[in-house]
């Protein structure tokens, strides 16, 4: 019986390695997919943001004001997300900075400073679903 109980013993182990790991794999390929673009800064001139929407397509907003946000809840079908903030007629040395935010948490934060024509852009790296 002791014996039986020793053999035993490895292959538990390894099942409960098993099951972890499996465990582990299916929770990393959930992604949250509420995310929040948002953009701070004191650049002066004129912007735009170019982003993907909820179903995967692009799109074109200006941003009127600073700071500006947009919530986006994507689609399953949607892969990945990403946002471009770019503009002029702003002052050398302003800056931009844009923060990626999935369910709350800070996932990407890349700051810009515009050129000496007063020329700035931004872009995040994409967030993967």
């Amino acid at each position: 019986m002791t014996k039986i109980k020793i053999l035993l013993l490895p292959a538990q182990v390894i099942l409960l390695i098993l099951l972890a790991a499996c465990s582990k794999d299916e929770s990393a390929s959930v992604k949250i997919r509420d995310i929040k673009f948002e953009v701070t800064g004191n650049f002066s001139g004129t912007l735009d943001a170019t982003y993907i929407t909820s179903s995967g397509g692009g799109t074109n907003e200006s941003i009127s004001t600073l700071p500006w946000s947009k919530n986006i809840t994507y689609t399953s079908s949607t892969p990945s997300t990403a946002i471009t903030v770019g503009g002029g007629g702003g002052v050398a040395g302003q800056t931009l900075l844009v923060k990626v935010f999935a369910g709350g948490a800070l996932v990407s934060e890349t700051p810009g400073v515009a050129t000496s024509s007063g020329v700035v852009v931004v872009a995040s790296p994409a967030y993967i679903f």
